[in-house]
């Protein structure tokens, strides 16, 4: 992934983009749809909904209250 930055970033925003470099992604059964997901180092899930066109249906984000 290229990102490209014209303001400067703090070190925490920097690890959080780092951490959009790794994807999971799975098939959903019911539908023709993946969904990726992205962990961050803050405990946060990017959960994107992917239809067969390549479209974005929906972003959901989590944050898990350890």
């Amino acid at each position: 992934m290229k990102i490209t930055s014209y303001v400067e970033l703090t070190q925490a925003q920097e690890k959080t983009i780092k951490d959009l470099e790794t994807v999971v992604v799975r098939a959903v059964l019911t539908r023709p749809v993946v969904v990726a997901t992205v962990r961050t180092s803050l405990a946060q899930e990017v959960k994107l909904t992917i239809d067969a066109d390549g479209i974005i249906e929906s972003v959901e984000v989590q944050y898990d209250c350890l």
